[in-house]
């Protein structure tokens, strides 16, 4: 019986120890001094490094956290945890992410490219079409320039500006004066040659002979290409005497 009595009373004594043990532990905890973690945003790794020094903290870098932001420059912090002002214990770690800065995109060739093609592999990069200014010059249709050139980065949605090519110029010619000609031997020489014939009207004029060219457009001595349409007022038949 005084055996049994004696190994609670040892139990007892081993758990009363075991508290008083935790207790002073505990306390101690929590009555040490708590240090206010520094906002090491938009720091650099050195900066923050030494920052964190001076309060008795260290830096680790989590590189699973680094992203793109417009804000913060590349190789700056971007984000920490614990956060800003947060109260920790000396010796803590502070888990920091670094900033890629803003995202990049780098500009494709559009040499060559129709506009709406330029357009949509603009679109497909992140990008958009500018200004488009066309010009007429020898050689193929298509993208002949552009404002940000093919290879250099750009940020998202930057407006590239581009000049398009529409093909060979046309050739202009100097319009000459028809008046008084055979109509059907001016039409043949100008349809040779590629010239659009548009309307053609018929008016009654005593003394000019059947088919001779009374007015034209454009007038004599205007720049005139196979693009535009050239127009006639012809002399009529006369009527047959009854």
């Amino acid at each position: 019986m005084g055996g049994v009595f004696g190994r609670v009373l040892y139990a007892i004594a081993l758990a009363a120890v075991l508290v008083t043990a935790t207790w002073v532990s505990f306390s101690r905890f929590v009555v040490g001094k708590s240090l206010r973690v520094p906002d090491l945003t938009n720091l650099t790794f050195e900066e923050a490094t030494a920052l964190a020094a001076e309060r008795g903290l260290s830096i680790a870098v989590d590189a699973t956290k680094e992203s793109f932001d417009d804000k913060v420059p590349a190789h700056r912090i971007l984000g920490q945890n614990p956060g800003a002002d947060i109260a920790v214990k000396s010796g803590q770690r502070v888990r920091v992410a670094f900033s890629l800065g803003p995202r990049t995109i780098r500009v494709p060739d559009l040499t060559g490219l129709s506009q709406r093609t330029a357009g949509l592999a603009l679109v497909r990069e992140g990008l958009q079409e500018g200004a488009v200014a066309a010009v007429k010059l020898p050689g193929p249709a298509g993208l002949v320039a552009q404002g940000v050139l093919a290879g250099t980065t750009a940020t998202p949605q930057t407006k590239v500006d581009v000049l398009v090519n529409r093909g060979n110029p046309d050739v202009a010619y100097v319009m000459p004066d028809l008046i008084g000609r055979d109509f059907d031997r001016i039409r043949l020489a100008f349809e040779v040659r590629g010239f659009r014939l548009g309307g053609v009207k018929s008016q009654a004029y005593e003394g000019a002979a059947s088919g001779t060219i009374l007015r034209q457009f454009p007038p004599a001595g205007f720049p005139v290409t196979t693009r535009d349409t050239l127009s006639f007022v012809v002399a009529a038949p006369e009527p047959t005497a009854s």
